[in-house]
C-alpha cells in the first residue's frame, strides 16, 4: 500500500475547504471592543491562516515533485513558524476569553494581524499616510518559541522546539550547512555537484503541519465557528485513521 504522508493528506483536505466571507460587527475603531468583534477577529485569523498555509503547501508539493530539497527546508521553516504562532495565539486568546477581557483580546489580535516592524521603521519613506506610532511591532519569534515549548511540555512531558527549529534554520540561513548538498569529497579533492533530488519532506514538516491543524481547530472553537471547524475535524480524523492503518 502506498504510504500517505500527513502533509499531503492535510493539503488535499485544506484545498477543498471553501472559506465563507465574514461580516465585521458594527464596532467603530474608537468604540470599546465587544465579544462579537473579538470572535470575528479570531475567525478572521484562522481563515487567513488556512488560506495562507494551503497555498504554501501547494508550493511545497511542487518542490517535492521536482526534488528541490534545499528550497523545501527554507519553506518548512516558514510553516514551523506559523505553527508556533497559532500555538501562541491559542494560548493567549484562551486566557483573554476566559477572563472576558475583550479590550486586551482585541489589542492582541491587532498586534498579531497588523504588526509589521518593517512598516513601523521604514514605511513612512514610501507612504506619507503611515504613522509609525500607530503600527504595532511584529510578534517576536522568542515569544512563539516559548509558547510552543510550554505546549510540548504540557502534552508530551518534554520538548524539542529549539532542536527542530534550529535544524530548519541552519538550512535556511546563510551558512555552511547550505553547501553540504553540493560538495563531493574524495580525499583532498572537493568536487561540486547538483543537490540530490529528494521527492519528499523532512519529518519535522509532517509533525508541525499536523499540530498547526490541531491549533487551528482549537482557534475556530474559541471563535465559536462551526462550518470550517467541522471540515478541519474531518481532516484530523483522516489523519488518525491513516496512522492506525499504517500501524497495521
Amino acid at each position: 500500500m502506498l504510504k500517505v504522508e500527513p502533509a499531503n493528506l492535510i493539503f488535499d483536505g485544506l484545498r477543498n475547504i471553501e472559506l465563507p466571507p465574514l461580516a465585521r460587527p458594527p464596532v467603530g475603531p474608537f468604540d470599546e471592543p465587544t465579544e462579537d468583534l473579538v470572535l470575528w477577529g479570531l475567525r478572521d485569523y484562522a481563515y487567513s491562516s488556512i488560506a495562507h498555509i494551503r497555498t504554501i503547501l501547494s508550493g511545497l508539493m511542487d518542490l517535492a515533485a521536482s526534488g528541490n530539497q534545499p528550497t523545501i527546508f527554507i519553506v518548512c521553516r516558514h510553516v514551523f513558524e506559523w505553527n508556533m504562532l497559532s500555538c501562541y495565539v491559542g494560548q493567549m486568546m484562551d486566557q483573554y476569553l476566559k477572563s472576558l477581557d475583550w479590550r486586551a483580546a482585541w489589542k492582541f489580535l491587532l498586534e498579531v494581524d497588523t504588526g509589521n516592524s518593517w512598516i513601523k521603521k521604514h514605511g513612512s519613506k514610501y507612504w506619507n499616510f503611515v504613522d509609525p506610532d500607530g503600527v504595532p511591532n511584529s510578534v517576536r519569534i522568542a515569544k512563539l518559541v516559548k509558547a510552543y515549548e510550554k505546549h510540548q511540555m504540557g502534552v508530551h512531558g518534554s520538548e524539542d522546539v529549539q532542536d527542530s527549529y534550529g535544524y530548519l534554520s541552519e538550512h535556511a540561513h546563510a551558512n555552511g550547512a547550505c553547501f553540504l548538498s553540493y560538495r563531493l569529497l574524495n580525499g583532498a579533492e572537493v568536487s561540486f555537484v547538483e543537490a540530490p533530488k529528494v521527492h519528499g519532506f523532512p519529518s519535522v514538516l509532517h509533525a508541525s503541519i499536523t499540530e498547526w491543524l490541531m491549533f487551528t481547530h482549537g482557534l475556530l472553537g474559541l471563535g465559536k465557528e462551526d462550518s470550517v471547524k467541522l471540515q478541519i475535524l474531518t481532516i484530523i480524523k483522516q489523519l488518525a485513521q491513516t496512522a492506525r492503518e499504517a500501524q497495521g
